[in-house]
């Protein structure tokens, strides 16, 4: 699917997704190289090149291509070739043109690339007199050479990237006539300053493209009057030098400044008056605010991108890109979190009343909402919004009715599920749309309605699971009866298939109407039936996942009122005060805490498993055997308390046992232990009985024991009695000895 549209102006397509000049500057160098692909070719160049047509239909050769082939020289060419590539050869030095160029007088666009070449002698390429567009990358040429290409009358563009040239002299050019309007150079010169003062001479120059070296500063000493300056993936840390010592603008005229891939994290002063595009992507920066971008500073912006695929932007400030001009903002790639307040300003779009273009591509709209989006985006009159690659799974119509005026929407692998019906109804003026790649498996004749249907000009919807049964049936129809509305040059028929059939296209899946329609009363048996069982399903479902919480319930209002619990102290003898539950993680608590306190200080007898299950028997059993045993049973719930199967299975048993006798269980809890991770029986146990909770400082460890004293009181007071019990009968034996040592 096409990804980007032609409706917009040249200039936003160009900047606004990265089409820039100096892409079809290097395509024009080599469009002979493309031309013949897939054309009828020949054998041409004294049987060692390669000629071809422009197109099928033509029927002279235009373009010759002579790559690797260890020539020294360039071979006869037809006289209708107006593009040669002569790659990888071995033209180490060019001297005289009767000896080079002769045999290719009529060529408009020369490739010399990679041919050892270090020297142009003057006047070298007089004989071509159509030549337009030179390229000689890859060579390792002197100033001179380069001064004498310049001077060839009627070259437009001159490419010496990979040339090793370092910054020309200030008067390299002087005293010469050029016509040449684009120049792209590179220079392995790491660290240097680049004087642009040279270049100054050439009263033609639109275009200077200086990218891949490695330079750290950009100045000049003259007024240039180029249009547009690339200098991109250099090590520059600022803007060049734009201002003079009066405070003139040293590039009146540059609308176009590319400083993509370079180290810039703050913009200083500029004197730029005509710039209408700046491309800072890929720099440092780490925070968009107002004050260190100064995009105030460009009296036109129009275009501003700020892609970023090296670092995470962490925050985007109130009004950072505020600014009276601007008409496109390109933001992909910078993973901004547009949910995060604290990072992102409500109001960090405000302050752009022409802004119409907006790209956010490859950020965070995870849990971003309807009112969190209109809050950032809302007061934006938008006419084409880049959303693709973005997790946003669900959208309302609440957002779009805010955005009436969209022409463009690109949700392309967003993770959409679903299209609720009329969800882009109120935007009358879309034509393009994108959903490519994402989890729609089924589109009605409701989702979009019959006026948007014939607004559309194109509608992406490839790559999507679609479930080819009786609800898909209407989409079918519509995409076999027009399908150059889904389909563009970009696309074919196999992005549209059916995921519940094997190998089957979406034109070949039909459906009679008779195979989708049933009869009224099977559709209300169905439902009836259908309702029954959801119904009944539901109910025991309900049941069993709150059977504690029911049964619970039930027990409470139906417990006896009798004092079964206390007579079961007195009658019964325990070996036991307190059966203690509890996950072998959190054992080193038990030993450090409940133990010294209940048995050290209270004098209770705790049943604790490691110490007190008889070995060899089944653990049921000395689970069974010492909880009837106890006295009292002590839960501790923890977050690993909810993982252990023999936790659960003791929480389960001491549930029924206290029941049988009406008794409660004492729960305290050594950790947070969050709802969703509890069984049904503990979150049943912890919403009716009231639980104690452990804590780590003074006032609340001293809470938790004064608690947990006043839930055993029963126990302790039994002890109280038994020791008082013991102390009599002490005292009797005493009184009895003394009788008899008397009668004695």
């Amino acid at each position: 699917m096409r990804r980007y549209s032609h409706t917009m102006g040249a200039t936003t397509v160009l900047w606004c997704f990265g089409l820039f000049i100096w892409i079809h500057v290097s395509a024009q160098n080599y469009a002979g190289d493309m031309a013949c692909t897939d054309k009828p070719q020949v054998s041409c160049g004294d049987n060692v090149c390669t000629c071809c047509t422009a197109n099928d239909t033509a029927e002279e050769l235009e373009t010759g291509i002579c790559v690797k082939t260890g020539l020294t020289y360039i071979p006869r060419m037809p006289d209708s070739v107006r593009y040669l590539i002569f790659v990888s050869n071995n033209l180490s030095a060019v001297k005289s043109p009767e000896l080079v160029f002769s045999n290719v007088t009529e060529v408009e666009h020369l490739v010399l690339a990679w041919n050892s070449m270090c020297y142009f002698g003057p006047n070298v390429f007089s004989g071509l007199k159509n030549l337009r567009y030179l390229d000689i990358i890859g060579n390792f040429l002197t100033m001179e050479s380069v001064r004498n290409m310049l001077s060839i009358p009627g070259l437009l563009s001159l490419s010496a990237l990979h040339c090793d040239l370092p910054s020309p002299p200030a008067n390299a050019f002087t005293n010469i006539t050029s016509d040449v309007e684009i120049i792209i150079l590179s220079s392995r010169h790491a660290g240097q300053v680049y004087d642009m003062t040279a270049f100054c001479s050439l009263s033609q120059l639109k275009v200077i493209a200086l990218s891949l070296s490695k330079v750290i500063n950009v100045t000049t000493t003259c007024s240039l009057q180029i249009e547009y300056l690339e200098l991109r993936e250099n090590g520059l840390h600022s803007l060049p030098i734009s201002c003079s010592d009066k405070s003139e603008s040293l590039f009146p005229h540059l609308k176009t400044l590319d400083m993509a891939g370079n180290s810039i994290d703050y913009v200083e002063k500029a004197c730029l008056p005509a710039s209408d595009a700046l491309d800072l992507s890929e720099n440092t920066f780490l925070v968009f605010e107002s004050d260190r971008l100064k995009i105030k500073q460009f009296p036109n912006l129009r275009v501003l991108s700020l892609n970023s695929s090296t670092s995470l932007i962490w925050g985007v400030l109130s009004k950072a890109f505020s600014h009276p001009t601007l008409q496109c903002l390109v933001l992909d790639r910078c993973y901004i979190d547009f949910s995060d307040r604290g990072r992102v300003a409500s109001d960090a779009f405000a302050g752009c009343p022409r802004l119409t273009v907006l790209s956010l591509m490859y950020n965070l709209f995870d849990d971003v909402d309807d009112a969190r989006f209109l809050e950032l985006f809302g007061s934006l009159n938008l006419t084409v919004l880049q959303l693709s690659h973005n997790k946003i799974s669900l959208i309302s119509w609440k957002i779009f009715d805010h955005f009436q005026n969209l022409r463009e929407l690109d949700l392309v692998n967003t993770g959409l599920s679903d299209l609720p019906d009329g969800v882009f109804s109120s935007l009358r003026h879309l034509n393009w749309l994108d959903i490519t790649d994402n989890k729609i498996a089924t589109v009605t004749e409701r989702t979009f309605s019959e006026e948007m249907r014939q607004e559309l000009s194109l509608l992406g919807l490839g790559h999507n699971p679609f479930m080819c049964v009786c609800d898909l049936m209407w989409f079918r129809n519509w995409f076999v009866s027009q399908p150059t509305l889904f389909l563009d040059e970009d696309s074919s028929e196999l992005e549209y298939a059916c995921n519940n059939l094997a190998v089957t296209k979406l034109a070949e899946f039909y459906l009679t109407d008779q195979a989708c329609v049933l009869s009224q009363s099977v559709n209300v048996a169905i439902i009836l039936v259908t309702s029954a069982m959801i119904v009944t399903l539901t109910t025991v479902s309900l049941v069993f996942r709150f059977r504690w919480h029911i049964r619970l319930a039930l027990y409470e209002v139906f417990r006896g009122r009798g004092d079964v619990k206390r007579m079961r102290l007195l009658a019964d003898h325990f070996r036991y005060d307190v059966f203690v539950s509890y996950t072998s993680e959190d054992l080193p608590w038990v030993r450090a805490h409940l133990m010294p306190e209940l048995e050290g200080r209270l004098g209770l007898r705790l049943c604790v498993h490691e110490r007190d299950f008889i070995p060899g028997n089944n653990i049921v059993d000395n689970i069974a055997d010492c909880v009837q045993s106890s006295k009292k049973i002590l839960m501790v719930f923890s977050k690993d308390f909810v993982h252990s199967q023999w936790c659960q299975f003791e929480l389960t048993f001491c549930l029924t046992h206290v029941m049988d006798y009406n008794d409660t269980l004492l729960i305290v809890c050594v950790d947070d232990v969050t709802s969703r991770d509890m069984t049904p029986a503990m979150t049943a146990v912890l919403k009716t009985t009231t639980y104690i909770q452990w804590g780590d400082h003074g006032d609340a460890v001293g809470s938790f024991w004064g608690r947990l004293r006043l839930a055993l009181h029963e126990v302790t007071d039994m002890a109280v009695d038994v020791d008082r019990a013991e102390d009599v009968n002490v005292a009797v034996e005493r009184d009895v000895a003394v009788d008899r040592d008397v009668v004695v």
